[in-house]
């Protein structure tokens, strides 16, 4: 709570940069989100070199950016499926980087470059598809439905902050995260359920139930999201992922319930749109 001016200062700057690239246009939305994954894969593969591993940093957010703007531009019919070959050479440059290495771990430096990869460039690259979920010709640009997984998020995570901090008690897995509790995770879902309940006005294609069950699935990824980032900043003995956000931290510490929220909530649109 001493950080909360800080902390609002850095977050409503952080909230006007990603919604506003967002509703600014398609192409505003790839640039800035593009920047954005290329600092979170840093500050992850930057925990990875503070426990002591090699992860090959620059192949790794070559890929990265390779695999999101490819989902972009495949996305908007742009490209066709050919354009996902061109991973297959960048994928096998890893192992033949380490063998031409000095490196004493290189099963594990390959290991730590695949995870920063798969943990938060595929859902990052996910998220081309949340915003233009519906198979059209020409692709038809939805900006809210992005937004609305943004809102839900932040809201569970405002939510179960501002609960926790006045009425935690209860821990809920002290040996990971020693601050979440019970009490605030129950706030979060109840701020969740109320942005859900207000999203699902301006979503012609889905009922209040059905936004109350994305809500809660949107919850309970977030929070393993987060609470997975909290076991890997433990494992490397760390507080938060960087210092760009003052009272918030690093952007893997903003985008942690995004990443595992982002392909449930894509798979739950897709599903009822297609029905």
């Amino acid at each position: 709570m001493k950080n909360l001016p800080s902390r609002i200062i850095s977050g409503g700057i952080f909230v006007l940069l990603t919604i506003g690239s967002i509703l600014l246009s398609k192409y505003a939305f790839v640039s800035v989100f593009a920047l954005m994954l290329v600092y979170t894969l840093y500050e992850f593969y930057r925990l990875c070199r503070g426990g002591g591993h090699q992860p090959q940093t620059i192949l790794g957010i070559i890929v990265a950016l390779y695999l999101f703007v490819s989902f972009f531009l495949y996305d908007m019919k742009i490209v066709g499926e050919i354009v996902f070959f061109g991973l297959i050479p960048l994928l096998f440059l890893s192992p033949v980087i380490e063998l031409f290495s000095k490196n004493e771990r290189p099963i594990q430096n390959i290991a730590y470059t695949f995870m920063g990869i798969i943990y938060i460039a595929v859902p990052f690259s996910i998220l081309n598809f949340i915003i233009t979920p519906i198979d059209l010709e020409p692709q038809r640009y939805m900006p809210e439905v992005l937004i609305g997984l943004f809102l839900i998020i932040w809201s569970n995570d405002s939510g179960a902050f501002a609960v926790g901090s006045f009425w935690g008690r209860t821990k809920m897995l002290e040996r990971v995260s020693p601050k979440k509790t019970w009490e605030g995770a129950i706030g979060g879902a109840f701020f969740a359920l109320l942005a859900s309940f207000l999203l699902h006005h301006y979503f012609d294609f889905m009922n209040l139930w059905q936004a109350f069950v994305l809500a809660m699935l949107c919850v309970v990824s977030g929070t393993i999201g987060d609470l997975t980032e909290s076991l890997i900043k433990r494992s490397f003995n760390v507080k938060d992922s960087g210092t760009l956000l003052p009272g918030h931290g690093g952007l893997l510490d903003r985008f942690d319930s995004l990443l595992f929220a982002a392909p449930v909530y894509y798979i739950f649109i897709s599903l009822i749109l297609n029905n």
